[in-house]
């Protein structure tokens, strides 16, 4: 019956031209090993088969498919079997995931060497670790059959490693029942009382999703091209960590079911997420766009909480199709898509291995707590000012953030604001944070900034800043250039001044095309004015020449201020996409007065590509203002 189910998945996911591969690969693996017995007391061709079940659920490739069916067979078999039959491909993962297999965690020392191993593989071919996280999965369906103490030390281990890895990667897939099986072992009471809380209220929670359901394909009829609605129901280990972490009893837990929306385009998301906060009450911090700021693992998609009219509260994802695959199978999704095995994607995605490994050749005690905290401990996500997502570990503080923007803001950092309060560098963040931090150029980095951060990027910069800044003479430090936006200076040129920043004078706010001119100010920045502005009229003597540049490389900001109305957000995002403009990020704040300034993040082809914006978005009705930084 597992060959028959694994077979179908080979066909639908991989079409029937591999079918004839799949099926030798599986004679294989029954002649080697359909008569081994495992403790389980099914056979280790059972086993590999499920694996083989859940490689192909997550739609990996074939090669790593094909390793996952025979790994363990070279105890049995020459390389050169595998070789000639399945190619050199699958005999390098199958190497690999033996490799591995061959470390044991007895003590603390042996440990740091699994895990170190398990980071190295996971940086040579991150497809070996797919196997690894099936066969856990795997054997942690038949746990019981161990003595306890040895199941929970397995349960632990899965936990803080295995499921955070596999949270990293992306795959959601596995990382779900992971923690899920690991929290049966290690807490049975807790985890009965949450699935007979589940069971017991799962009628209510079904005609709550269908009634949201319905809701949602009427207001975004015509509006948005919705693709498929789905309920999303939390699964047991998350509804745990609330209870533990944000002591939220289960009975007053009222976001245990949501809502994922798959939509046809990127534009629809926002156009939906201005249906939704529209209709219902959006609730302050829970609107999350990993869409303009994908989370470190590249994760995409809109997130919104909502109080409807009863006072339930509605957790909300929007998403494309790409995004939700790529949600649900992590790299395995990007691969297949790509048809590569590593690239450019990928050496960025898993930098923060790199950084932890840099570790490796110091103490392992260091190595394990460190590890374990920037790759396998619980995330927080803050904001920028500017709206930008980071992500740090849980615990950290306002210099962890500071090394996290740049090694350069970190070293001279003094102070900051959270979420507009004064706090003083070691202030601990928390999920949603707005952070902002305070440099002073005379600042230098103190070794007791080690004991403060959380970190390993913190921790290795302080270090490094600390070494560079012991070898200069006492007065010579960087000093900081001055604080410019990153959307700024990128609309204006000036041929006189060719590196310099030319920003846009906030007296009379330029639009793209009209006449302008330019003044060198005190602070080295080319502050470019409406020929016709006053200010600048004043000035003429000093005017320079400055044009609109032709072409953009980079992110453009803009602000649209309007009378507040029903449906202002997703007519000019309607707007705006028309046009023929990517939306990267997408805000509005309420001004008085009847007024709404609305901000937008955009990549622009050329000058009159953008000129054509701003004619498009004065029609729409209601608008009062459009200007840039």
């Amino acid at each position: 019956m597992g060959e028959e189910k694994l077979l179908e998945l080979c066909k639908d996911n991989y079409g029937n031209s591999l079918l004839p591969t799949f099926r030798l690969v599986l004679l294989f693996s029954k002649k080697i090993f359909s008569d081994k017995k495992r403790l389980a007391g099914d056979t280790v061709f059972d086993h590999n088969v499920r694996v083989g079940i859940i490689l192909a659920e997550n739609k990996v490739s074939p090669e790593i498919l094909q390793a996952g069916l025979l790994h363990g067979a070279l105890q049995f078999c020459s390389e050169k079997e595998i070789s000639d039959n399945f190619g050199k491909e699958v005999l390098e993962l199958m190497k690999e995931v033996d490799e591995i297999k061959q470390i044991k965690s007895k003590n603390k020392q042996l440990e740091a060497e699994a895990l170190k191993k398990i980071l190295l593989t996971t940086l040579k071919d991150v497809r070996v670790i797919f196997i690894k996280l099936a066969n856990k999965l795997d054997n942690l369906r038949s746990i019981s059959v161990l003595p306890l103490e040895d199941q929970k030390k397995i349960a632990l281990e899965i936990l803080e490693v295995y499921a955070p890895l596999a949270g990293s990667l992306g795959l959601e897939r596995i990382k779900n029942p992971l923690e899920d099986f690991s929290l049966s072992v290690l807490k049975p009471q807790k985890y009965k009382e949450i699935i007979n809380f589940l069971e017991e209220s799962r009628e209510e929670r079904e005609e709550f999703i269908a009634k949201v359901v319905s809701i949602i394909k009427e207001i975004s009829e015509g509006k948005v091209e919705i693709l498929k609605i789905k309920g999303r129901p939390k699964h047991i280990y998350s509804i745990y960590k609330k209870i533990v972490d944000r002591k939220v009893p289960l009975d007053e837990q009222y976001d245990l079911s949501g809502v994922r929306v798959i939509v046809k385009e990127v534009k629809d998301c926002y156009t939906l997420l201005g249906l939704l906060h529209e209709k219902f009450t959006p609730i302050e911090g829970r609107l999350k766009d990993y869409i303009a700021n994908p989370k470190s693992n590249f994760y995409r998609s809109i997130h919104t909480g909502l109080k409807l009219p009863d006072g339930k509260v509605l957790e909300v994802q929007i998403r494309t199709a790409e995004m939700d695959e790529f949600a649900e199978e992590g790299l395995a999704a990007h691969w297949r898509y790509k048809g590569i095995k590593s690239d450019q994607f990928f050496e960025k995605k898993i930098s923060w291995l790199k950084e932890v490994l840099e570790l490796q050749k110091g103490e392992n005690k260091e190595f394990l707590e460190l590890a374990k905290v920037d790759v396998f401990g619980d995330k927080i996500y803050c904001y920028t000012p500017k709206g930008d997502v980071k992500e740090l570990p849980k615990g950290s503080c306002l210099l962890d953030f500071a090394f996290l923007i740049h090694e350069e803001v970190g070293s001279k950092a003094v102070a900051g604001r959270v979420n507009g309060n004064f706090v003083p560098l070691k202030q601990e963040l928390s999920l949603g944070d707005v952070v902002e931090v305070i440099t002073n150029k005379n600042q230098r980095p103190r070794r007791s900034w080690i004991k403060i951060v959380k970190s390993t990027r913190a921790k290795q910069k302080i270090r490094k800043s600390l070494r560079m800044h012991e070898k200069l003479p006492a007065l010579h430090y960087y000093s900081l250039k001055p604080a410019v936006k990153e959307e700024q200076g990128v609309l204006v040129e000036s041929s006189e001044f060719p590196k310099a920043i030319c920003g846009l004078a906030k007296c009379c706010k330029a639009l793209p095309g009209e006449e302008i001119v330019g003044l060198v100010t005190k602070r080295r920045i080319i502050s470019v004015h409406k020929e016709d502005c006053r200010a600048a009229l004043k000035e003429e003597s000093r005017w320079i020449s400055v044009n609109w540049k032709q072409t953009f490389n980079q992110k453009i900001r803009f602000f649209v201020i309007m009378g507040e109305r029903s449906g202002l957000l997703a007519d000019l995002l309607n707007t705006i996409a028309t046009a023929g403009f990517e939306v990267k990020e997408a805000k509005a704040k309420f001004i008085g007065a009847g007024n709404v300034e609305c901000s937008f993040l955009v990549v622009p082809r050329d000058l009159e590509h953008l000129i054509e914006l701003v004619k498009r978005v004065n029609k729409v009705k209601g608008v009062k203002k459009i200007y840039f930084e």
